[in-house]
């Protein structure tokens, strides 16, 4: 098609440009017919070959561009679509011990207000993950798997996108858990029945992660399909298996 369009489209073009530029004739609906006839007949002359070979190159060049570009295109929406099909079957099975539905990060669909409390509610599941062996956080979906996307989030934040959620779950961990525990989770965002949803992928953290939230500092673990806190003496007995695991 790129050869085609090049060759007998804006080669043709180009030699009426060409005439108009070296001739004096003032450009009029008429005239420019008539030249156009003209040059059509000039551009695919012989004494044109040479031109007509450059046309036809920036033609296959431009359509080869366009075709890989639309290829690759069509191979990102595929895993996309695969990515998409996957998050889906994990919301359809539930909760479990590798994964948890919120969902908001700071919005109360209870209240339809602004609940800073929920924040600290997000840190504990991240911790819980951390403690045992990972898993995902899905946020904007709640417990029996609607998607209920994070509109009602994003008008909470002073960015009020993406970007400003991803920032969001960073500055919950860093506050709650520590700035260093964040290089352990990755936050990335889907599109689910036209609403945005985010997930974040917990990894598991060799050593002890605990919540803090003012003077107290408590140690979380997940167990099935809830995160649960464990005493002192717990958590140490915890620590000491998976140490000897």
């Amino acid at each position: 098609m790129g050869v085609i369009i090049f060759y007998f489209i804006f080669h043709p073009l180009t030699m009426v440009v060409y005439w108009y530029e070296f001739n004096s004739e003032p450009l009029t609906f008429t005239s420019f017919f008539n030249v156009l006839n003209h040059r059509i007949e000039h551009s695919f002359s012989y004494r044109m070959l040479d031109m007509s070979f450059i046309f036809m190159l920036m033609g296959g060049i431009t359509g080869l561009i366009f075709g890989l570009y639309k290829l690759n295109n069509k191979k990102l929406n595929k895993h996309i679509q695969l990515l998409n099909n996957d998050l889906l079957k994990l919301i359809n099975q539930g909760e479990s011990q590798f994964v948890e539905l919120k969902s908001s990060v700071r919005y109360d669909f209870k209240q339809q207000t602004t609940n800073l409390d929920l924040e600290v509610i997000i840190a504990k599941t991240i911790v819980g993950f951390m403690n045992a062996k990972g898993g995902k956080l899905i946020i904007g979906v709640n417990d029996d798997g609607e998607i209920l996307g994070l509109e009602k989030d994003f008008k909470t934040l002073k960015q009020q996108n993406t970007d400003g959620f991803e920032q969001k779950i960073y500055e919950i961990i860093s506050k709650y858990i520590g700035k260093e525990f964040c290089f352990y989770c990755t936050v990335y965002f889907h599109q689910l029945a036209k609403k945005t949803i985010c997930v974040v992928a917990i990894d598991k953290v060799a050593e002890p992660v605990y919540l803090s939230k003012g003077k107290d500092t408590i140690f979380y673990i997940r167990t099935g399909n809830s995160t649960k806190p464990l005493t002192i003496k717990e958590a140490f007995h915890y620590i000491k298996m998976e140490k000897e695991a």
